[in-house]
This record gives C-alpha cells, sequence and structure tokens, in this order.
C-alpha cells in the first residue's frame, strides 16, 4: 500500500509539471500603441510596452533566460489561445525594467502577423496575452504572461473592457488649393456624445488640435506647396468610456493655379471675372509648354491682341489685354493657340474665360432720342403758317385791292383770304362781328332791366327804403 500511494503522488507530480498553460497566471498589464484600430487590419498593433524583464530561471545551476522573443495572443470566446503575432524580437533580449518594442515587420525579421478576425468573433471583450519565451520557442514555468483587454464593435476595437468604439469622418474644404489658400478640416466624431479632441496630422506630423463639440471638430490651416495626406485621430477623454479611432486618409494637393487675371492695379480677379469694355487687364498662365509661341483670340469678336512666348517654367504672359469696346454681353474668354497642355495629371487650358456685362443704361442707342430727326419740329415746314404760301392769288389780290388810286385801302382787297388777312374774312371782319353783337346785347339787357323795375315797384315787388339825410 505504500508503495502504492508512492507510485500515486509521482504520477499526479508528473501529470501537474506537464500542465504549464493551466497553471498560467497573469503577471501584470502591458500597453498597446495606438490604443484601437480596426479588426480587420493587416497590420492592427503599432508597438506594445511590457512593464518588465523577462524571467530568468536556474535548472540545476545552469541559468536558463525566457527573454529571445515575445508572442502575443488573443483569447477566443470558447478560451482557447491563438496567436496575433509571433516571433516579435526588436529590443531583444528584453533585460530592462521596461521595454517597448516596435511590431512594425521591418523591425523584426521573421515575425508572423495574423488577422484578429480569425479569432475575433462579433461584439465583445476579448482578452489580449504576451508572453516571453526562449531561443527554443519555450515559455517559461509557471506559464506568465501580460495581459490587456479590448473592446470589439463591428470592425473596430478600442483597449478597455467595456468602451464604445468610435469613428471619425474628415472632410476638407478643397481638395486642390493654392498656397496661400487656407483649408478647413471638418472632422465629425461618431457617436456624437462623444467627449474629447481630434489630432490633424500631415503623415506623422502634426499640424494642429480641436476639441470635439457636437460631434465635430473643425481645423484650419495653410498648408505649403505640394501633396498632403491628411488623417484626422479622435483621443477621447475617458478611455474608459470611449475608444480612439482614426479617420481614412485625405489627399489634398497645394499648387499655384493654372491661370490668372489681374486688374491693371496688380490685384488678383476671382475665377471668370466681369470685365468692362475698354478696361485693361495682366493675362498669366502657368505650367504650358515651355518655350512656346502663342496667339491670343477673344471668343465672339473679331478683335486683334498681341502673342506671347512661354518661359523655361513654361509660363506665358500677356502683361496689357484691353476688352474691346464692342465686346458682346455675356460669356466670353481668352482664347490660346495652341492650347496650354500642363503637367501630368493636368486637363488642358485652351481658354481662360471671364463676363462682359450689359451696356449701361445711360450710353447711347443705335438711333439715340436726343439726336435731330429727319424732320424736326423746330425747322421750318414746307408751308410755313407765318410764310406766304406758294399760292400767289393773295398777292395779286393786293394788288388789285391794295392801295388801289381808286379805294385806297380796298374793303375788298388788301390781302386777299387766300393769301393774307382780309377785311372780309380776317381777324378784322370777326372782330367787327364780335363788336356789333355785343353791343346789341348789352341794349336788350338794359333795356329788360328798367322794364323790370319799373313792374316791380308799380306792384309792390320791390321796395326802396327812406333815403338817408
Amino acid at each position: 500500500m505504500a508503495a502504492c500511494a508512492v507510485l500515486a503522488l509521482g504520477v499526479v507530480a508528473l501529470v501537474t509539471s506537464q500542465s504549464q498553460p493551466a497553471r498560467a497566471a497573469s503577471v501584470g498589464e502591458f500597453t498597446l500603441t495606438p490604443n484601437f484600430g480596426k479588426v480587420t487590419d493587416s497590420q492592427p498593433f503599432g508597438s506594445l510596452t511590457i512593464p518588465a524583464a523577462c524571467p530568468v530561471f536556474e535548472d540545476g545551476g545552469e541559468t536558463v533566460p525566457f527573454n529571445y522573443d515575445l508572442v502575443l495572443r488573443v483569447v477566443g470566446p470558447d478560451g482557447n489561445e491563438a496567436n496575433a503575432v509571433e516571433g516579435i524580437t526588436d529590443g531583444s533580449p528584453y533585460d530592462d525594467p521596461e521595454s517597448t518594442v516596435s511590431l512594425a515587420p521591418a523591425d523584426n525579421p521573421g515575425m508572423v502577423v495574423a488577422s484578429l478576425s480569425n479569432v475575433i468573433k462579433g461584439d465583445g471583450t476579448y482578452e489580449l496575452r504576451v508572453r516571453c519565451r526562449d531561443e527554443f520557442a519555450g515559455f517559461a514555468p509557471g506559464d506568465p504572461y501580460w495581459t490587456q483587454k479590448i473592446t470589439v464593435t463591428g470592425d473596430n476595437w478600442v483597449v478597455g473592457e467595456g468602451a464604445k468604439a468610435t469613428g471619425v469622418k474628415l472632410t476638407p474644404s478643397a481638395n486642390q488649393v493654392e498656397p496661400d489658400q487656407e483649408v478647413t478640416f471638418t472632422a465629425e466624431v461618431t457617436p456624437a456624445e462623444a467627449a474629447g479632441s481630434v489630432q490633424f496630422l500631415d503623415g506623422e506630423t502634426m499640424l494642429g488640435e480641436a476639441p470635439v463639440a457636437d460631434g465635430k471638430a473643425e481645423f484650419k490651416k495653410t498648408l505649403s506647396d505640394g501633396d498632403h495626406d491628411i488623417v484626422a485621430r479622435f483621443t477621447p477623454t475617458d478611455i474608459t468610456e470611449f475608444g480612439s479611432s482614426e479617420s481614412t486618409s485625405i489627399h489634398v494637393t497645394v499648387r499655384t493655379a493654372r491661370s490668372e487675371i489681374h486688374d491693371d492695379s496688380g490685384t488678383r480677379l476671382a475665377d471668370n471675372p466681369e470685365l468692362q469694355r475698354g478696361q485693361t487687364v495682366k493675362l498669366i498662365v502657368r505650367r504650358c509648354q515651355p518655350n512656346t509661341a502663342f496667339t491670343l483670340s477673344m471668343e465672339r469678336n473679331d478683335g486683334t491682341f498681341p502673342g506671347a512666348t512661354s518661359d523655361a517654367s513654361g509660363t506665358v504672359t500677356w502683361p496689357s489685354l484691353t476688352v474691346p469696346d464692342d465686346a458682346v454681353e455675356g460669356q466670353s474668354s481668352w482664347t490660346l493657340s495652341p492650347g496650354c497642355l500642363g503637367g501630368v495629371g493636368e486637363t488642358n487650358v485652351n481658354s481662360v474665360p471671364f463676363k462682359v456685362p450689359a451696356p449701361p443704361s445711360g450710353s447711347p442707342s443705335g438711333d439715340p432720342s436726343d439726336d435731330p430727326s429727319g424732320d424736326p419740329s423746330d425747322a421750318p415746314s414746307g408751308d410755313p403758317s407765318g410764310d406766304p404760301s406758294g399760292d400767289t392769288s393773295g398777292t395779286t389780290s393786293g394788288s388789285t385791292g391794295g392801295d388801289s388810286t381808286t379805294g385806297g385801302d380796298s374793303t375788298t382787297g388788301g390781302t386777299s383770304t387766300s393769301g393774307g388777312t382780309s377785311a372780309t374774312g380776317g381777324l378784322a371782319s370777326t372782330g367787327s362781328q364780335i363788336a356789333l353783337f355785343s353791343g346789341i346785347g348789352a341794349v336788350v339787357l338794359t333795356g329788360a332791366g328798367i322794364a323790370f323795375v319799373r313792374y316791380g315797384r308799380r306792384n309792390g315787388l320791390l321796395t326802396f327804403g327812406e333815403p338817408r339825410s
């Protein structure tokens, strides 16, 4: 019986010694940078930091270090582990009290990365574990590891248990601007109640930061000449409530405009400006064929304009162009020949548009109203009333009845009724008739008045007071 007991104890000890994973124990937490990402990313992690040195054991007087490489594993919903990153050697051996390790493939020759989606199935909280190994891929006795938890929502994961995943959408005010033109970047953070701030980065260069208000953060910046890839990175105020997130990259190109129109004071005008008739402007077109002669014409106008030759950089300049006085109202353009071909990825410039306004309301029309007409009203007519008419009968009558030797000023002559003013038909005759009838009327009215007074006194209809003394 004693022998059997000893044998049983040996079997138990053997089984226990061969079941190291069953005695695995957490020895602290490690950190991940960044602390958020996508489950489907091919390289989900940037770097990690372990808070202590890898273990070293004594075995029969021999020192056995477990600091050759690191392994990052994910614990699935069923409790089984699967490798996420294996063969991490950056910074090895891990003897320092704290080690920050890059997870970039270039820093870890032979490293193997597996997609998190192989293990993570659905939303929830998952545990990550980091272990130290020796050069023979063995884990330290007792299977110690550092732990960390991530919360998965959809395709997003964030460090922490129970934190809500967030998202960021970045929108620029324009994707192509000029060197002196300010760009407004708007970052929309979801969910809108997530509190925190957004950092705006050009590659790895920090452009600036803005707080989130009502789910949005806005930032304005003037960028240098060239191409820029901008991202917005959300950092929560409380990482236990919300996770960090990063937008997809948006591309902004900063280049000098292909064409410009300046007024005679040197001020650059807006695109498609309104140009007045007779106005003098300067025209510049860039990134054309170098050392090329260009002719210029104007749409809907037959005017002649000077030519110009581009310089070695492909810039062609017309220092002085005058809009013709007979320019047609409406949309027009300066038209180049040949067209400016531009650089790679740019459209050709065949013309530079502008508008011609309607003529002022006070300008002369084709038949102005204040010009003399064909027969002005103040010019003598063909038969003016004050001049003798073409009919000479009046003259004849006057000569036979005017200063006659037998009658002096004849009552029937003088000036004929057809040519002058006759005594029988002119103004004198009309006046005599009016005077005659007026005199007769006055006599009649006077007689009627006297008769009425007498009748009234006789019949008592009229009475008069006593005469005053």
